[in-house]
């Protein structure tokens, strides 16, 4: 069973009601004064009379004090410059500090920090929600209305192009032979690459004899003109039958040419990384295709193509796209059956937050400093007033009040020990 977040109120309610209490404490205040007045004015009997004037003196001076003392906190009472008032607009950078070393110490410690996180359980609340299938609509609902905003140019103009040059940038401006070696050494050690291999070698031996007639006319057409046309189809079919013969060795895994080719696939990421064999040259070469002004359309093309049918699919009922975030989400869901999985996420998150939260901590109390001290300090006063200032109203009308039981006690005990 879900707990629904408690609603906050917003700041004209807590305006009201600040106004509302202040009012309910001055009445107060206002009553015990008349009440005292009325003392000297009703004929009561003595016992009664000095009692209720006794409880009113009490909780005059209760009230007026923590008038004060409330008032005292957030500007100068009657507006006279009395010290030690205005205590909040005041210390405004000490209240400021102190709140972003509270907040360092409370929040941000390491140990503080990774409990409350184990407490939390982002994984297993992930997969609460996720298996919700209303969960999983709204999100993917959410989704649906986002990207079309992100991609539509009316809403975000020059974005694609943006995008373009960045990657065209990027690119060019890296040394991208470390990750190629990196990608090409994975692919070499996969356990399917041979078989890749072979059927790359399978698709080669069929693409030439499927050509093979275009292959002949393209020879004949570029041969001398008194090279006899038979001599040409010869020339192409001994051609067309080497390269079959070198492809078929090459795809037996026994033969000499395979155990070579192998050997050189070894070498390939570390002939990249060190640039050696023709690979020194690899960056300069791509630099040059990204800074060609055609790479710069055919990027921006291929990116507006994906946009357009991205936007088309997302204005489909059937959209393949929420489909596949459906999917996706739902998948999810599934996989977070698993506790080991589980585990490993929350692992993950603790890890990464353990650290970089001490690269933030200074951050994040200088901005909190920062955001508390460029307030106006009357402003800043009000706000916190604003927060707390129902509660400290109910500090004068229990001031009243207590002000009012303790003045009859001491009459009691005057009594008491004057009789």
């Amino acid at each position: 069973m879900t707990t629904q977040p408690k609603e906050r109120p917003d700041p004209e309610s807590r305006e009201s009601a600040l106004t509302r209490y202040r009012a309910y404490a001055g009445a107060l205040l206002l009553l015990a004064a008349a009440i005292w007045v009325a003392t000297h004015y009703v004929a009561l009997p003595p016992v009664t009379l000095g009692y209720v004037r006794a409880a009113a003196e009490a909780a005059m001076v209760g009230g007026i004090a923590d008038w004060f003392a409330v008032t005292a906190l957030f500007r100068h009472p009657l507006g006279l410059p009395i010290p030690h008032t205005r205590l909040i607009p005041r210390n405004q950078a000490r209240i400021a500090d102190g709140v972003a070393t509270y907040i360092d110490r409370e929040f941000l410690q390491h140990d503080v920090l990774v409990a409350r996180l184990r407490k939390f359980d982002i994984a297993e609340r992930l997969s609460r929600l996720l298996d919700s299938e209303e969960t999983r609509k709204k999100l993917v609902d959410g989704l649906m209305r986002f990207l079309p905003r992100v991609l539509d140019e009316r809403n975000n103009p020059g974005v694609l192009e943006a995008v373009a040059t960045a990657i065209r940038s990027g690119l060019a401006n890296s040394d991208i032979r470390p990750i190629v070696a990196r990608l090409v050494r994975h692919a070499i050690e996969h356990p399917d690459f041979a078989r890749l291999v072979d059927d790359l070698l399978d698709t080669a031996i069929d693409w030439l004899e499927e050509n093979r007639e275009e292959i002949r006319e393209r020879v004949g057409a570029r041969s001398y003109w008194f090279v006899p046309r038979f001599v040409d189809r010869k020339i192409a079919d001994k051609t067309v039958g080497g390269v079959n013969e070198l492809l078929e060795a090459l795809e037996d895994r026994s033969s000499s040419e395979r155990a070579e080719l192998d050997r050189w696939l070894k070498t390939l990421p570390a002939s990249i990384a060190e640039a050696d064999g023709g690979f020194e040259r690899l960056p300069e070469v791509i630099g040059k295709i990204l800074d060609h002004e055609e790479t710069s359309r055919i990027v921006a093309g291929a990116l507006a193509t994906i946009k357009d049918t991205m936007l088309t699919d997302l204005q489909d009922p059937d959209s393949k796209i929420r489909a596949a975030f459906d999917t996706v989400a739902k998948s999810l869901a599934d996989q977070l059956d698993s506790l080991a999985l589980r585990r490993d996420i929350n692992a993950a998150v603790e890890a990464f937050f353990a650290e970089n939260v001490p690269a933030w901590r200074d951050e994040v109390r200088s901005f909190i400093v920062e955001i508390l001290g460029r307030q106006q300090p009357d402003e800043f006063a009000r706000r916190i007033e604003l927060q707390v200032g129902k509660d400290l109203q109910f500090i004068r009308i229990n001031g009243t009040i207590f002000g009012a039981l303790v003045g009859a006690a001491i009459h009691f005990v005057n009594r008491l020990l004057g009789s």
